[in-house]
C-alpha cells in the first residue's frame, strides 16, 4: 500500500513537470552557461557544452533572444542563437582525441563557456 501511494505521488509529481515542457534542443557552441536572468552577464546556473540536450520551458516573461530551459536540476536561460533543434557537428565529437587531450577542469569550462557568451559572431562592414 506504502508502495502505491509513493509511486502515485513520484507520477503526479512527474506529470505536473510535464506540463512546463515545450520541448527540446541542443546547444550548438563548443561551451556555454545556463544563467540565472536572461542577460549575458547574469549568474551561471550550470555550464553545458555541444550537442548537450536540454528542455524548453514555458514562462511568459522570457524576453526575445532568449529561452527558458532546464539542465539537470537547474532551470535558467540559454540565448537562443545558442540552440538548435537537430543535433549539431561539434569539435569534442569530430576531434575526440585533441578534445581529451585539454583535459578542462570545470574552473576552465567556466572561463571557455563565458567567452562563448561574449563572442559576437558577423559578418563585418570593414573593405
Amino acid at each position: 500500500m506504502k508502495l502505491s501511494i509513493a509511486l502515485g505521488l513520484i507520477l503526479l509529481s512527474h506529470a505536473s513537470l510535464a506540463k512546463e515542457v515545450m520541448g527540446r534542443k541542443y546547444f550548438n557552441e563548443f561551451l556555454g552557461h545556463v544563467h540565472k536572468n536572461p542577460a549575458r552577464d547574469s549568474a551561471s546556473l550550470t555550464i553545458v557544452q555541444c550537442q548537450h540536450s536540454v528542455k524548453l520551458l514555458s514562462n511568459d516573461s522570457t524576453p526575445d533572444g532568449w529561452a527558458y530551459v532546464q539542465v539537470g536540476e537547474d532551470k535558467g536561460y540559454i540565448e537562443l542563437r545558442f540552440l538548435s533543434t537537430n543535433r549539431p557537428p561539434c569539435f569534442q565529437e569530430k576531434y575526440p582525441k585533441f578534445y581529451q587531450i585539454f583535459n578542462l577542469d570545470l574552473s576552465e569550462m567556466y572561463f571557455w563557456g563565458k567567452l562563448s557568451d561574449h563572442y559576437l559572431q558577423g559578418r563585418t562592414q570593414a573593405k
